[in-house]
């Protein structure tokens, strides 16, 4: 019972989803094609013989219209008489945009002047003819997310229930589910960890509901003054956002293959925050210069993971170790925080023009600046850190200014790594060199507690003897999040 039930949940899902998704596929399909064979139609004066534009109210408060009219017209020697006035299958009444009134408009105008308006004919068939042969792309617009949106969710519904039917055993259902997208392990899937296929699927219905409802949204706003609307242009944006995290994941999973399967790493038990000072006394390495950490890295039988170089460049050789962090690796956040403070001054500047609050159009302004100079400065931000035997240099340089340290070893208390901030639960890690005047930056931006472990790890080696102590990231408490 427990199959048949998900399988029946599942299609509950596909039924109306589906439904929806066909209807809208069949209503954009069906016009594009009207529209492709009106385009051999030919011109031809019409008479107008009536002209309307009808109203009414919904449920929701908004007021829809109709434009209704006939006309007739010559061709072959025969008179015809025509009603249709657009090449939409759809029919009906709307609000999406003005083609309603201006349709009415245009045939009221030609009826009270008593002058001829021009339709399309199809000269194979008289019978057939139409006012006006071009799309309404806003209509187009409007039915895509149900066309794309609905149809997809109707399609993947079906998709489960498939796999459902072949699962077996308990949890078949959240099985199949993983199965269909794509999606790693057996529960709910964080964005950062879901396999490629699961963010390109992600993608691809944030993108068909966003961008359609934004292009229609857009212009009514800007006409309007309501620029407070504007942040709608937020949702495609974050979708372009998915759409970038989708092709590095597919990126990083085709590098992942070239590369060959990983020694998986050995998960220790977290350590209380009450043993952090002791973790730098323990990690220590051997003679060899391998890590051989008693506590905080899992064991000397850890192999140590790759360091990518999206994370960190890194070069060593005669002696030096050298790892370069280039704002580059945060493009994709600078393009994004740059869009969003482009987006709120357009908002701001846009409330001054129209004499709304001065405070409130400032205050966006000056929030969008803002978020403009923290993109611009994720971009031209560096960091440069070279170890040799004995010594540390660190260049750090950014937005407002350049910064250098030299450090000797014997100054180095531990390599101490902290909590920079976390996404989907994983925590992005800063590393920084601990001397008695100051904590010096020696890493940011490390994703997870491996690889941070792993950088620290290596500039202890090139540091050399005695030992820096090395305290994990692993024991580091996470941020608690609700």
């Amino acid at each position: 019972m427990g199959k048949l039930g998900s399988a029946l949940a599942c299609l509950l899902f596909a039924v109306p989803f589906g439904g929806v998704g066909v209807f809208a596929t069949w209503a954009i399909g069906s016009t594009v094609h009207e529209a492709w064979r009106a385009r051999d139609w030919v011109r031809v004066k019409a008479t107008v013989l009536e002209a309307d534009l009808r109203s009414s109210s919904g449920s929701d408060g908004g007021t829809t219209y109709q434009a209704l009219g006939s006309y007739r017209y010559d061709f072959a020697g025969k008179q015809f008489t025509g009603s249709r006035l657009g090449i939409s299958q759809v029919g009906g009444s709307d609000n999406i945009d003005d083609w309603h009134h201006e349709v009415s408009a245009r045939l009221a105008d030609a009826r009270s002047a008593g002058k001829p308006v021009t339709v399309w004919v199809n000269p194979d068939n008289p019978v057939e003819s139409v006012l006006d042969r071009e799309l309404r792309w806003g209509e187009i617009l409007f039915l895509v997310p149900f066309s794309l949106a609905f149809g997809g969710v109707g399609v993947g519904a079906l998709v489960a229930m498939v796999f459902v039917l072949k699962g077996k055993g308990e949890g078949g259902a959240n099985e199949a589910v993983n199965r269909a997208i794509g999606a790693r392990g057996g529960s709910a899937q964080t964005v950062d960890n879901a396999s490629p296929r699961f963010l390109w699927v992600f993608a691809f219905f944030w993108n068909a509901m966003s961008w359609p409802i934004a292009f229609l949204a857009v212009p009514d706003i800007v006409e309007s003054g309501e620029w407070l609307g504007l942040l709608v242009l937020l949702f495609p944006l974050v979708g372009l956002g998915l759409l970038w995290a989708a092709v590095s994941a597919t990126w990083n999973a085709i590098v992942g293959r070239r590369r060959g399967p990983q020694a998986p790493v050995r998960a220790p038990a977290r350590s209380s925050p009450g043993a952090f000072a002791a973790q730098a006394a323990r990690a220590m390495f051997d003679p060899q210069g391998r890590a051989q950490v008693r506590g905080g890295f899992g064991g000397s039988d850890t192999r140590e993971p790759d360091i990518p170089p999206a994370v960190v460049e890194i070069e060593e050789g005669a002696g030096v170790l050298t790892l370069r962090y280039s704002g580059r690796r945060n493009l994709g956040w600078a393009i994004g925080l740059f869009a969003t403070g482009g987006i709120v001054t357009v908002i701001g500047a846009g409330m001054f023009a129209a004499g709304d609050t001065l405070l409130g159009a400032i205050a966006m302004i000056a929030i969008g600046v803002l978020l403009d100079l923290g993109a611009v400065a994720l971009v031209v931000g560096r960091l440069a850190v070279t170890v040799r035997p004995g010594e540390l240099s660190v260049e750090k340089a950014g937005l407002f200014g350049r910064k250098a340290w030299v450090v000797r070893r014997d100054s180095v208390r531990a390599l101490l790594p902290v909590v920079s901030y976390t996404v989907n639960g994983l925590p992005y890690f800063s590393l920084f060199a601990d001397t008695p005047g100051d904590r010096v930056p020696v890493g940011t931006s490390l994703k997870g507690a491996e690889i941070a472990d792993a950088v620290a790890r290596r500039i202890a080696r090139a540091l050399g003897a005695p030992p820096v102590p090395v305290v994990s990231a692993r024991s580091l408490p996470l941020p608690q999040t609700a």
